[in-house]
């Protein structure tokens, strides 16, 4: 066991990507479960807050401690099994993402979500059931866990996998852990009208036992390895960088290929079929393209936005398809000619490397400023999105604030930035915040599609769901940890 208590020390430990910032007493690092269950378990018999830190790329300060300790999760990273028949990898929580894209790459493999931040850690992308630009066609980690070993607040340890026995019936939640019996009935509660969330907990008829834990921001309890599902990489796969100079014509581009594209996930595609059939759908909007212009010149100088798209293929229609993308972009786009086309590894990789600099860059920007990052997360259902986002975008710009937004637009969902440079700006940020947020709501929405509540959305938590609904979470949150002491603050006030 690794303990540290300098400050010099533990400063890293206080803050993640949103730029808050807390305090603590100490730092434990466990290098093995072992370790890590003594080390809770002497916590919960003194009554010591401990918050559990990943990789401190998220973006509403969870893994950000106000109290007790931090228990870091870096040691578990290692990459344990590999089952290329059966098609899943066993990992410990503490692997970064962008090593296991690495190893799965090498042997002939990928994870299908994606999740964007490529420094965070599994464990972590499993606590906020992340997802990210392939979730359009292939869905959120979720889909993919097949299993997970979890130390409970108290110090136990509980295996769980994705099988017939562990279906939660007649609403009655029931885990057994050694002595311990936790049990509650499952509550009916309205869940957004979205194709991704990631606020609350998981309760529905049916869901399997681990479900439960999965998005639920580490506040049941440390996932400390998984089994996940992985499937074999496409031998080919199509990626386009779409420009637009008119924003109606470029929803109008969206919502086509939204529905072309669905049309092809209802059945098993082959593969060797040529039609449009996207399996991520990025979105960047002028002022993102502008972050980025000094690095990419090529950017055209009158476009208003622009869009991200893959598509997997067979070899022998790769022609057609690509013909048939640009048949497709011409109907919608004057700028088709300006399209930037990958077909090959290298030219995947700099696509994705220019989708993740504008995030980069904001923060970059976001370091200089004292104050936190106000961004938001909101999904809402396809009907009502290009008003939507239409209304906000115009606002943003008459406000006068700096502001950036992207997205994963194949699930009508966007990131709203915005970086402050005093005081009055931040006011006013906080107030279109405060509405922007409010509408998606009203409209069915979420206010987190896949960052999760963390400490700093923890009001739009009680407002999606209400007073009753969110106590009723409380309570399943006490019936595994009755002192309320892991990861205290996440959630709920």
């Amino acid at each position: 066991m690794i303990i540290k208590e300098n400050y010099d020390e533990i400063e890293s430990y206080l803050s993640d990507s949103s730029n808050l910032k807390g305090f603590c007493e100490k730092v434990f690092i466990p290098e093995d479960t072992r370790e890590l269950q003594e080390c809770i378990k002497s916590l919960y018999n003194d009554n010591i807050p401990f918050t559990i830190s990943a990789g401190g790329t998220g973006l509403v300060g969870g893994r950000v401690p106000f109290e007790g300790v931090v228990v870091s999760m870096e040691k578990f990273n290692k990459i344990l099994d590999f089952n290329e028949k059966e098609h899943y990898v066993i990992v410990e929580a503490g692997v970064i993402r962008k090593d296991l894209d690495a190893f799965l790459e090498a042997n002939g493999f990928f994870l299908p979500p994606n999740p964007t931040e490529t420094n965070s850690l599994i464990g972590g992308n499993i606590a906020c059931n992340s997802s990210g630009s392939r979730t359009f066609k292939y869905g959120t980690m979720r889909d993919y866990v097949l299993g997970l070993d979890i130390v409970l607040p108290f110090g136990d340890n509980i295996y769980l996998e994705r099988n017939n026995r562990n279906i939660v019936s007649n609403c009655n939640y029931v885990l057994e852990v050694n002595d311990k019996k936790i049990e509650f009935k499952i509550p009916k509660i309205n869940y957004p009208n979205t194709t991704k969330n990631s606020a609350g907990y998981y309760l529905h008829q049916g869901m399997h036992s681990l479900d439960l834990f999965i998005g639920c921001e580490g506040t049941l309890g440390i996932v400390t390895k998984a089994k996940i599902k992985v499937l074999p990489k496409p031998t080919n796969v199509l990626g386009l960088i779409i420009f637009f100079d008119d924003l109606t014509n470029a929803f109008d581009f969206l919502d086509s290929t939204k529905n072309l594209s669905r049309l092809t996930f209802d059945e098993e595609k082959n593969v060797e079929k040529d039609e449009i059939s996207a399996r991520l759908i990025e979105y960047f909007d002028y002022n993102s393209l502008e972050l980025v212009r000094t690095e990419y010149s090529q950017i055209p100088s009158h476009s208003v936005c622009a869009f991200w798209i893959e598509q997997e293929y067979d070899s022998h229609v790769e022609e057609k398809v690509l013909s048939n993308w640009l048949e497709h972009i011409a109907k919608f786009s004057a700028l088709v000619d300006d399209t930037w086309v990958a077909l090959d590894d290298k030219k995947h990789r700099e696509f994705a490397e220019f989708r993740h600099l504008i995030p980069v860059k904001v923060f970059e920007l976001l370091s200089k400023s004292p104050f936190t990052k106000i961004g938001s997360d909101v999904a809402t259902h396809d009907g009502v999105f290009r008003n939507f986002y239409l209304k906000w975008a115009k606002q943003l710009e008459k406000s006068g604030l700096k502001h950036f937004i992207w997205g994963h637009f194949g699930n009508s969902h966007l990131h709203l930035n915005v970086v402050p440079t005093n005081g009055k700006e931040n006011n006013l940020a906080e107030k279109i915040f405060d509405e922007h947020i409010s509408e998606a709501l009203i409209l069915g929405g979420t206010y987190s599609a896949e960052h999760g509540t963390g400490k700093l959305k923890r009001k739009y938590f009680q407002i999606m769901f209400g007073e009753d609904n969110v106590q009723k979470m409380k309570e399943i949150k006490l019936k595994f940890d009755p002192k309320n002491l892991l990861n205290r603050g996440n959630l709920f006030f």
